[in-house]
């Protein structure tokens, strides 16, 4: 595989692990507020990371490293990635993944072949095709129906995992998240995350304001007993 970004150290990709972070390029998303501009929109213009210069940094640090986490861009996109990541399990290292849920097909397979022991996915909106395809960027509603299966399985408990979604107060309101949670409800782990205005596809979100912190608060306190476990990322609580 090639990657377009190694970063050699991270604390907090993968919950409670010290890991390294690959970047896949491209995505067949387009999320007006993703802050991955060019990995999802000009890949090529992003000098590559050889899969062997991956490897070799794994080998080198297997003293210091847990694992290892794959992002994007969306990693699910390139058919090389079960390949790779049985390379990656032969050092016994662990690998987390993130992904859009848009190709549960490979998450069954990574999952059944334990090729992956952790999965972040993100939960762009209510999970209707008219909310989803706006926020996602998506065109073709069968992408939105594969986004539903991974859910599914991933609510199975065949690996760990989390749900996510970045509130963009300009693009999902309190309802949004409300309505995202019943719909997730019983999940084992749910991220909110705050937005960052940095390098979105849509500029006109550089200029977007983030939602207070007292506001992400206040929706924690009303769904974080729907879940298992509840984070707010991004934000400090000091309840």
């Amino acid at each position: 595989m090639e990657f377009k970004g190694l970063l050699p150290l991270s604390l907090i990709e993968y919950p409670n692990k010290i890991v390294a972070v690959v970047h896949t390029g491209g995505c067949n998303f387009r999320c007006p507020f993703c802050y991955n501009r060019d990995l999802v929109l000009n890949p090529d213009s992003i000098p590559s990371v050889s899969e062997e210069e991956v490897i070799g940094l794994l080998k080198s640090r297997k003293r210091w490293l847990d694992g290892l986490a794959v992002t994007g861009g969306e990693p699910t996109i390139h058919p090389d990635l079960p390949r790779f990541l049985r390379r990656v399990k032969e050092l016994s290292f662990l690998v987390e993944l993130e992904t859009n849920g848009s190709n549960p097909e490979m998450l069954e397979e990574l999952i059944e072949e334990e090729l992956v022991d952790y999965i972040a996915m993100d939960v762009k909106a209510p999970l209707t095709w008219e909310r989803y395809k706006e926020i996602a960027g998506i065109k073709d509603k069968t992408i939105f129906e594969k986004v539903l299966k991974s859910i599914e399985l991933l609510k199975r408990g065949k690996v760990d995992y989390e749900f996510r979604t970045t509130f963009v107060p300009d693009l999902l309101s309190e309802e949004d998240i409300l309505a995202i949670a019943k719909e997730l409800k019983g999940a084992k782990r749910y991220v909110l995350q705050q937005f960052t205005p940095r390098t979105p596809i849509d500029e006109k979100l550089e200029k977007s304001t983030p939602a207070p912190p007292e506001k992400l608060i206040d929706i924690k306190n009303k769904i974080h007993s729907m879940f298992q476990k509840f984070e707010l990322r991004g934000v400090r609580d000091p309840r």
